[in-house]
């Protein structure tokens, strides 16, 4: 089992991932069983279909799914124009 990291080491991690997530324009999406720590960096969790779905309703050019690769396809064929 992986060691829990430290409140701070979270949060230099979490600014960072925002900041990328701005100058990338992207969007982070993370199927329900992802570790706590990614469902709090996520902008959306919930299952494959429900994420997939949401994806159609972001602006963002990127979208980053943390979840096995079939969930990544769903929401590649419901936002073909996106980087997935």
């Amino acid at each position: 089992m992986a060691e829990k990291m430290s409140d701070k080491d979270f949060e230099r991690i979490s600014r960072r991932i925002a900041e990328l997530k701005k100058s990338l324009n992207a969007v982070i999406v993370a199927h329900n069983y992802q570790r706590p720590e990614v469902q709090d960096i996520a902008d959306f969790t919930g299952d494959s279909l429900e994420l997939a779905r949401k994806c159609t309703q972001v602006d963002a050019k990127v979208i980053v799914f943390a979840g096995v690769h079939f969930m990544a396809e769903s929401a590649y064929i419901l936002n073909p124009d996106r980087k997935i």
